[in-house]
């Protein structure tokens, strides 16, 4: 069975989707099962709910292996994201990780200055944009572990396992692949960030529902950031888990610890690809 987007339009209206709404999307295209059209019919039937007047922002991060190409370099949280970048007027911001594109009302301001903030996710950025602008998150068959916005929950408290990490600078100036780029708070390893859904349904921030076969989430980003912070600072590590043989979480643990161990020390780690413990210009502040 397919489904269309007078289908996914009538799916977001009853999750509360109005126009004019300020909307940043996590997707997977294939939870949603079988789409008429594909990743385009889902955007179309976005930016009908949302209106002339809203604002469509997705997330199109990428990794650091390569420099970063804000034309070319592929969105690496989806196709829906990847086809969105892609269309004609769609805005991306010049951050070499944590970009995101947008259309709409409000994108220039969305997307505007993204390279110049002191972190990819904190103050300045799209995502703490979006909150000021009473936005929504939208989680389009992925949980609360593809919700980029819990990162920006850590920078605004300060988490002590947060990175300095250096990566190839970016394809634009003043950089123009020359040197490096600093990330600043940088959020890598594991985290249980599904912890917190049920204090957001406890307390009426997220509002569940399905599109297609795809369970889907629609929070309040502001009311995100304002139980989120609550949560973490009464319980720094809210989100870090309790298994011995996860790397980032144990490192985790000792930074709030008296005698905080090095992001390398007593790692034995064998993942050549791991973010946490192969970057050797990473450190802990």
């Amino acid at each position: 069975m397919q489904i269309n987007r007078e289908q996914i339009l009538l799916s977001l209206e009853l999750m509360d989707i109005r126009p004019g709404d300020v909307l940043l999307v996590h997707s997977a295209l294939t939870s949603i099962g079988q789409v008429e059209g594909g990743a385009d019919t889902v955007i179309d039937a976005l930016l009908t709910a949302i209106g002339p007047e809203g604002t469509l922002v997705m997330s199109t991060l990428t990794g650091w292996g390569a420099p970063f190409d804000p034309q070319h370099s592929p969105s690496a949280v989806g196709i829906i994201s990847e086809v969105f970048r892609k269309r004609p007027g769609v805005l991306r911001s010049l951050h070499p990780v944590h970009s995101v594109a947008a259309f709409g009302r409000q994108a220039a301001y969305v997307v505007e200055g993204h390279e110049r903030c002191e972190t990819g996710c904190g103050h300045g950025t799209p995502y703490m944009k979006v909150a000021e602008l009473g936005g929504k998150i939208l989680l389009l068959g992925v949980d609360m572990d593809r919700n980029t916005m819990m990162h920006t929950l850590e920078e605004l408290v300060d988490s002590r396992y947060l990175l300095t990490l250096a990566i190839p600078a970016p394809l634009y100036p003043p950089y123009n692949g020359k040197g490096q780029f600093v990330l600043k708070k940088f959020p890598p390893g594991h985290r249980d960030y599904l912890n917190i859904s049920g204090l957001l349904r406890k307390e009426g921030v997220m509002v569940e529902g399905l599109i297609g076969r795809a369970v889907t989430k629609v929070i309040d980003a502001r009311r995100l950031l304002e139980v989120g912070q609550r949560v973490l600072q009464e319980d720094p590590l809210f989100f870090i888990c309790h298994n011995e043989h996860c790397n980032f979480c144990r490192f985790a643990r000792s930074q709030y610890a008296q005698q905080p161990l090095s992001i390398h020390r007593h790692n034995h780690c064998q993942d050549p690809t791991c973010e946490i413990c192969v970057p050797p210009a990473a450190t802990t502040r």
